[in-house]
């Protein structure tokens, strides 16, 4: 396979004949007269291998390889001599070298040893990548993968900072991870060059190199960067679809970025590309069967507990029927069925009045058994194939009751809702929708320590829409987060309380309807979720 070759020689033949040899073979090959042109090439340009006389002016070959060990390590280095010595052949293989060549050059060991440097070059690139390529899809969720794609990004590319940037819910940059960042300031220079290249990716979606050695007319308005420093972008692209940016910047001038080291970074954007979409779709592929067992689970107890509700339901209403009875024929004379046992004093009364407010109690409780089976039973089916107009406040109260447990002992809950709302989709995945914002705020407000702990949810119409707003007095959300609560398995709870995507999916779902969902937060004062869907058209006569 071919390769990058500088060729390092004072004598001009040697070199001429070199570059003769080896492009006849298929390489691409360059030329320097002495060690300083060497490091000049070596600064504007990656080469997989350098050959190198042992014996020039000013900076011997030795002093070469030293040097190119330095900028380049993934280069080899082939030295050549026509002055065998073993003092200068140690030298040269404890300073790195590959192998050493004498001159003149048999044709054969040359193209031999040249061959086996290059195979070498690419056996270290490919066992490098083999292992980064490990490290990314050993992690599961994208919470992992942003740490591990940067860091593995800063060593494969050897710089000295490294960052990974995703969009949020409203397409605008956000680091999800920086390694090696000095401070904000640079770190704001990176989102910023990255905001430029994702709004010009309609007309170019090639990486752009910044620096010395590299100019873009896709930031011809932007100040040009400080003279030690270089960088990579390098848009991540699935299909259609933005998934993020990536960040290569070195701060060095002898070894600025340049064109020639995106053949390599290539190979990065690829890998992180895929690491990525694999971690995206996997998550989506366990949140989409945790939920079909969740509803599979919620169908088969509905089932379950719904006959014997029924029939304690059905008890309860002849027994009160029968109460409602007794309690008419008090202060009469006994008469009938009822009438023939009774013989009413005050102690009797009052015992009496107890067993109707027991029977009471039991009879609301196991309605509310019976609506919250209703409930699960309605969260349960997701099809929306005959989904039609529905009453929202009826979704609401729904997601109320099943969320009752969790938010009860954590705020008082405040319920307004406006009559006559009717929105058109699914009741249950809406109500999937708020229960997943109620617990969101009820979790919230158990752990806060603030002076109110509230929990508000109202309802309104809006001209053609209806607005609903869950508001809790909690904690807040820290503004370096709020701008990542949508994003897939982002979460603050924690691996073991939380996954990340409940927020995602109710967006999903509520875009889905064709509405739109929005947070808004001030640390220590509480949130406020915002759901927004079309009423249906009010019909004039």
């Amino acid at each position: 396979m071919a390769g990058q070759i500088l060729i390092v020689d004072d004598e001009r033949d040697i070199r001429r004949l070199l570059l003769e040899m080896l492009s006849g073979e298929g390489h691409e090959v360059t030329e320097a007269a002495n060690g300083a042109e060497a490091m000049e090439r070596l600064r504007g340009a990656s080469f997989d291998l350098v050959m190198t006389d042992v014996r020039m002016p000013s900076m011997n070959g030795l002093e070469l390889l030293r040097r190119v060990r330095e900028v380049s390590p993934s280069t080899e280095v082939i030295v050549a001599t026509a002055y065998a010595e073993l003092d200068t052949a140690i030298a040269c293989i404890r300073a790195g070298a590959f192998d050493l060549l004498r001159k003149p050059f048999q044709l054969q060991e040359l193209f031999t040893c040249v061959s086996r440097a290059l195979d070498r070059r690419r056996f270290n690139v490919s066992t490098e990548l083999v292992r980064l390529s490990q490290a990314l899809f050993e992690k599961n969720t994208l919470e992992e993968l942003p740490r591990a794609i940067a860091e593995s990004v800063r060593s494969f590319m050897v710089s000295d900072a490294a960052m990974l940037a995703l969009p949020d819910a409203d397409g605008k940059l956000q680091v999800a991870h920086a390694y090696g960042l000095v401070d904000e300031a640079e770190s704001a220079l990176c989102l910023s060059l990255g905001e430029q290249i994702s709004r010009t990716l309609s007309a170019d979606r090639t990486p752009a190199v910044l620096g010395p050695l590299g100019a873009d007319w896709r930031f011809e308005k932007f100040p040009p960067l400080p003279p030690d420093l270089s960088m990579l972008l390098l848009p991540l692209v699935a299909g259609e679809r933005f998934l993020g940016l990536l960040v290569v910047l070195r701060r060095s001038r002898s070894r600025p970025l340049n064109r020639g080291e995106l053949d390599r970074a290539s190979l990065l954007i690829a890998h992180a590309v895929l690491a990525l979409e694999n971690g995206r779709m996997a998550g989506q592929l366990s949140a989409s069967e945790r939920m079909a067992s969740m509803g599979l689970v919620a169908a088969g107890i509905s089932h379950e507990i719904n006959n014997p509700a029924s029939y304690v339901l059905s008890n309860l209403n002849y027994i009160q029927q029968g109460l409602t009875a007794m309690g008419r024929s008090m202060g009469q004379e006994p008469s009938g069925a009822w009438g023939e046992v009774l013989a009413w004093g005050p102690r009797q009364q009052e015992e009496f009045e107890g067993v109707q407010q027991a029977v009471a109690e039991a009879y609301e409780g196991i309605k509310r058994i019976c609506e919250i089976v209703r409930d699960m039973r309605t969260i349960s089916r997701m099809d929306d194939a005959s989904a039609g107009w529905f009453d929202l406040n009826e979704a609401i109260r729904s997601a109320l009751r099943i969320t009752r447990a969790e938010a009860t002992p954590a705020a008082t809950v405040i319920v307004e809702l406006a009559e006559g709302l009717e929105v058109k989709g699914s009741p249950g995945r809406v109500s999937q929708v708020f229960s997943n914002l109620i617990i969101n705020a009820a979790q919230a407000l158990s752990e806060w320590s603030g002076p109110r702990r509230e929990l508000r949810v109202t309802s309104r119409l809006m001209g053609e829409r209806v607005v609903v707003e869950v508001a809790d007095t909690g904690p807040g959300i820290a503004p370096e987060h709020l701008s990542r609560v949508f994003q897939p398995f982002f979460t603050t709870k924690g691996l073991t309380t939380g996954t990340g995507l409940g927020l995602s999916i109710s967006r999903d779902i509520v875009r889905r309807l064709g509405g739109d969902i929005e947070v808004s937060s001030v640390k220590g004062v509480g949130t406020i979720f915002t759901v927004a869907l079309p009423a249906r058209p009010i019909q004039r006569s």
